[in-house]
């Protein structure tokens, strides 16, 4: 089933649904989903990186091998 098949499918499983707690369950899965990190505006990027470059400034670095770890066990949890 391609993407747009797909979408048309929940629109027409979502106009059905009765339940509020259906509703806020996916509406906060689209929620989490939209604050990842590549979806982030170009305001909230901006503050991460100064906040990184005051990081390294003060020296809280750590070692590459722990945060390709990290990106690893971040990897696994998520679909890419």
């Amino acid at each position: 089933m391609n993407v747009e098949a797909t979408k048309l499918e929940l629109m027409h499983l979502l106009l059905q649904v009765k339940k509020e707690s259906l509703l806020t369950k996916l509406k906060n899965v689209f929620e989490e989903e939209s604050n990842t990190f590549y979806s982030s505006d170009i305001s909230k990027l901006q503050e991460r990186t100064e906040a990184s470059l005051k990081a390294i400034e003060k020296g809280e670095t750590r070692p590459i091998t722990e945060f390709k770890a990290d990106i690893d066990h971040w990897k696994s949890k998520h679909a890419i």
